[in-house]
C-alpha cells in the first residue's frame, strides 16, 4: 500500500513557503503486486469464472469435464478457456493425471486482493 509523507521544509519563513513543501511517497506495493491483483480482479470479474471457483472451493480436484457439467450454458472448450485465465491469474492450478485435468482453486492471490482491499478502507 502506498503511504504518504508530508514534509515541510524546516526553513519555511511565510504560509506561502508551504505551498513549495514536498510530498514524498512510501511505496510498499511494488509494481508487479498491482500488476497481480489487476489480473485477479480481470479474472473475477466474470461471473463463469466465479462460479467456477465456486465449485472448486466446495469440491476440490474436479475435472474439466466435471465442471463443464455443472457450469450451464458452456461447452467443455468455454471452460478450458476460462480455466486458463484463472490460472493465468494464479487463482487455480491444475495437475494432470493421465488424460484427465484436476483443477484446485489457489488462495494466495485471493488473500493478497484481501489484504489490498484492507488497506482502502
Amino acid at each position: 500500500m502506498a503511504g504518504i509523507v508530508h514534509r515541510v521544509a524546516s526553513d519555511a519563513q511565510s504560509p506561502l513557503d508551504l505551498i513549495y513543501a514536498t510530498c514524498d511517497y512510501t511505496v510498499t506495493m511494488t509494481l508487479q503486486d498491482t500488476a497481480e491483483i489487476e489480473a485477479v480482479l480481470r479474472a473475477l470479474s466474470d461471473p463463469t469464472r466465479r462460479r467456477m471457483l465456486q465449485l472448486l472451493a466446495d469440491q476440490p480436484g474436479l475435472t474439466t469435464s466435471q465442471l463443464a457439467r455443472r457450469t450451464v450454458g458452456i461447452t467443455r472448450w468455454g471452460v478450458m478457456k476460462h480455466l486458463a485465465a484463472l490460472r493465468a491469474a494464479g487463482l487455480l492450478s491444475t495437475l494432470a493425471e493421465g488424460r484427465r485435468r484436476r483443477h484446485y482453486r489457489e488462495a494466495a492471490p485471493l488473500q493478497a486482493l484481501r489484504d489490498w482491499l484492507a488497506g482502502q478502507l
